[in-house]
């Protein structure tokens, strides 16, 4: 993936000031392994009709693992263990005009605790390379798969 397109971040270097909005997303790997993952439908506001990773904005006064917890309860119905997450850093995409900041982690579900799927259609794979055949995915998806294998993951 082009380094124009994604920019790691340095969270130590961060102010409250640099980035107004923050995200989390989550390549989730189910307790069978698959990796599961959100289509969006075509009528979203943002990323109409993508496969995207789970997660969601961060709250006022909440910690990013924090968000992730909530939001992958929200999602999917998980109960997840701070133990179980992999952070995988912080992003920018140029899709955001590097606005946003994105704290990116990847979380196996080794309990079975997803209960459905409460936000798009959940859409589970085997291999990556089935994912990146997917038409329409973003460029963050395409990152995190990318790290998750250079770490060894999958």
């Amino acid at each position: 993936m082009s380094a124009d397109i994604i920019k790691k971040i340095e969270l130590k270097s961060l102010t409250d000031a640099d980035y107004k909005r923050q995200f989390v997303g989550c390549l989730v790997i189910t307790k069978d392994n698959k990796i599961h993952l959100q289509q969006r439908g075509e009528d979203w506001k943002s990323f109409p009709g993508y496969l995207c990773e789970f997660g969601g904005r961060i709250e006022a006064g909440e910690l990013p693992m924090q968000a992730l917890i909530r939001e992958l309860n929200e999602e999917l119905g998980a109960i997840v263990k701070e133990i179980d997450v992999i952070s995988l850093g912080a992003v920018t995409e140029q899709s955001s005009n590097y606005a946003d900041l994105i704290h990116v982690y990847c979380w196996r579900d080794k309990q079975g605790t997803i209960t459905g799927c409460y936000e798009g259609e959940a859409r589970s794979f085997d291999t990556v390379e089935e994912i990146l055949k997917h038409p329409r995915k973003s460029d963050a998806l395409c990152w995190m798969l990318d790290e998750c294998k250079k770490r060894g993951v999958f």
